[in-house]
């Protein structure tokens, strides 16, 4: 019998793929995708984010920790990251991954009450918008509004297949009416599917007194 524990027991992101896998098959709706986001998008993610050292940054839909880690990595333990995650099967491999890291396993729904009267700085978005029933979008919504600070960024990325999708087209007419400036990348290529990012700020950008 071999008492070596095998490749998965001794790093926990190798099993990030089959742990993507295993859950969409189980929870299409809630998950989107087959595999996780590619490192090429997770970079573009967190590059379109605006937060310094010592922020509260909140990621909704972390999955396998693609984006958290680069998120955690950019903090630099100068901030405070806070993951939440409704599926079960991403859970542990978080919690493995990023013991600094507060993950909590609830919908993102319910991210209000875990932040007490702190406002996020950031706030990104991993969900799987375009599957969204639209109540569920709105409930969502409400949440990322009322936890984000005056002055915060909320940022997401849409598969670019989906963009005629009317729960596409919804989520999209929600940025809009929702915050005050909305920005669109261009596609990220590199990901399967190609997807592109919101940047979106819930006040306007500042401009120079002195310019005309």
């Amino acid at each position: 019998m071999n008492d070596q524990p095998d490749a998965v027991a001794r790093d926990p992101r190798q099993s990030g793929p089959l742990r993507f896998l295993g859950a969409f098959l189980r929870e299409p709706l809630l998950v989107g995708s087959l595999c996780p986001s590619s490192e090429s998008l997770a970079r573009a993610v967190v590059n379109s984010c605006e937060f310094r050292p010592g922020d509260l940054v909140v990621e909704l839909g972390p999955g396998t920790g693609v984006f958290t880690e680069l998120l955690h990595e950019r903090l630099d333990g100068r901030g405070r990251l806070l993951a939440v995650e409704i599926s079960p099967e991403h859970i542990e491999l978080l919690r493995q991954r990023f013991p600094s890291c507060r993950v909590i396993h609830d919908s993102a729904e319910n991210l209000p009450r875990y932040l007490g009267r702190r406002r996020a700085d950031c706030i990104v978005s991993g969900l799987a918008w375009g599957n969204m029933l639209p109540r569920v979008q709105d409930r969502i919504m409400r949440a990322i509004w009322s936890s984000l600070s005056p002055q915060g960024q909320f940022v997401a990325f849409a598969y670019a297949h989906a963009l005629l999708m009317p729960t596409s087209l919804r989520f999209r007419r929600l940025l809009f009416d929702n915050f005050a400036r909305v920005e669109t990348t261009p596609i990220v290529w590199r990901n399967l599917p190609p997807a592109y990012i919101y940047r979106c700020w819930r006040e306007p950008a500042k401009i120079n007194s002195q310019s005309k």
